[in-house]
């Protein structure tokens, strides 16, 4: 009889344990990119989710975030993918415009959840009439002037554009005096076509340019100050020489390499720039300031926006656990959360009115420009073609110009044409 018993008691714990198993929700997270500080910060914080919860279990996987519209397009499309991931804010159109993220405003209680953020920040991760993110680690860029060699040259940061060619002229020089120029003023991000594109057009916001008109039918960034912008970058390569010669195959590693190593002065960048600089040279110091704008805009110092950038924790659209999924982007950007990218070197700054407003982020070093910066950055139009216009179109036809294969006046009206074209086909 007992020999009977063992195999139906084995079903039965069996059957028990399977059905403990299906009352568990498993979540996929994706995480894009980010510096390491930020990727470790991500696995505690869903360590902790999992944690607290019973009926929820969250599987993270790190993803290339130079891969991370390919993978996105691939699996949404295919209707498969992860239930959360955190991608650029941008993506809000491309992706959500198509039908791909979930519109996280129909839920109940979005507008309590809203109401912690700053407004303009949340701005970011609109399109039309939804919301389909919560944002996360936001971005302003910023001239990064490196102390040392300012501080050995005696000048000081720019804000202007012709103190901005002056000072990069000025640090541009034979320093162990071979005959050749082995110090330059300023590196452009021209290895990757984002990367140079997101700079740009720091620069043309800040001389008041508009990329597409406010219905994002026409484009305008061969206005007449869009064209001297490039106009700037082009004089300081051929004519000052202040820019690195081999930016075109620069990207962020060959930026910190130069300037740890004092061989460039100035870059335009973020607040990452902080993390990669010390991770190479721990303690190196540099001051940060606002992009330069045009001589004639000098009393808007203070106001003329910069580019903003933002990343967003998003749901898939195709996701057979919305509740828990919004749940998971509850947790990973409350308020208590946020306070972690006050606390740690995370690589980007805070979206919460709570975090923003704390002493301990009034006490940051740099903390008072990037808060105001961020206060008047613009994102990039909310058009679904805009990230593959200032990709493909802007950056390939400004670098013509910078190297001297066009006049930038023809630089600017080709990549117009291109792109307008873009625009009306996306109609």
């Amino acid at each position: 009889m007992k020999h009977r018993l063992i195999p139906i008691l084995l079903l039965v714990l069996l059957s028990l344990s399977c059905g403990k198993k299906d009352d568990v929700v498993e979540l996929r997270l994706w995480n894009f990119g980010g510096t390491p500080p930020m990727m470790e910060w991500v696995r505690k914080r869903v360590d902790a989710f999992n944690a607290t919860q019973t009926g929820i279990r969250v599987v993270q996987s790190q993803k290339s975030w130079n891969m991370i519209r390919e993978l996105l397009y691939t699996n949404l499309s295919a209707g498969t993918g992860p239930d959360v991931m955190n991608v650029h804010a941008n993506y809000a159109a491309e992706f959500g415009g198509a039908g791909f993220f979930y519109p996280i405003n129909t839920f109940p209680d979005f507008e309590e959840v809203r109401s912690t953020h700053e407004p303009n920040l949340f701005e970011s991760v609109r399109y039309r009439e939804n919301t389909y993110g919560l944002p996360t680690s936001a971005i302003a860029f910023v001239l990064v002037c490196n102390k040392e060699m300012f501080d050995a040259e005696g000048v000081a940061p720019p804000r202007t554009w012709s103190e901005f060619r002056e000072v990069s002229r000025r640090l541009t020089k034979d320093i162990d005096g071979d005959g050749s120029v082995d110090q330059w003023g300023f590196v452009l991000f021209g290895g990757d076509k984002g990367g140079f594109a997101y700079r740009l057009a720091a620069l043309l916001y800040k001389a008041g340019v508009n990329i597409l008109s406010d219905d994002l039918t026409r484009v305008e960034f061969n206005s007449r100050m869009g064209v001297k912008t490039l106009q700037l970058l082009t004089d300081m390569h051929l004519v000052d020489k202040s820019i690195t010669p081999g930016f075109l195959a620069y990207q962020l590693s060959e930026i910190n390499d130069l300037f740890c190593s004092n061989r460039v002065g100035m870059s335009i960048e973020g607040p990452w720039f902080k993390v990669v600089v010390e991770q190479k040279s721990p303690g190196k110091e540099f001051y940060t300031v606002p992009v330069p704008l045009p001589d004639a805009l000098l009393d808007r110092y203070d106001t003329m926006p910069t580019l903003q950038d933002m990343v967003m924790y998003s749901i898939n659209a195709n996701t057979k656990h919305l509740k828990e999924s919004w749940e998971l982007l509850k947790f990973m950007r409350n308020e208590e959360a946020d306070m972690d990218w006050v606390r740690l070197d995370l690589g980007a700054y805070a979206t919460t009115r709570r975090a923003l407003g704390s002493p301990e982020a009034g006490k940051l070093k740099d903390f008072a420009t990037y808060r105001n910066e961020l206060q008047h950055a613009r994102p990039w139009p909310p058009h679904p073609a805009i990230i593959s216009i200032a990709r493909n179109v802007m950056t390939p036809w400004s670098q013509k110009a910078i190297v001297g294969d066009l006049s930038p006046e023809e630089a600017m009206a080709a990549a117009a044409e291109e792109a307008q074209l873009i625009l009306e086909e996306r109609k």
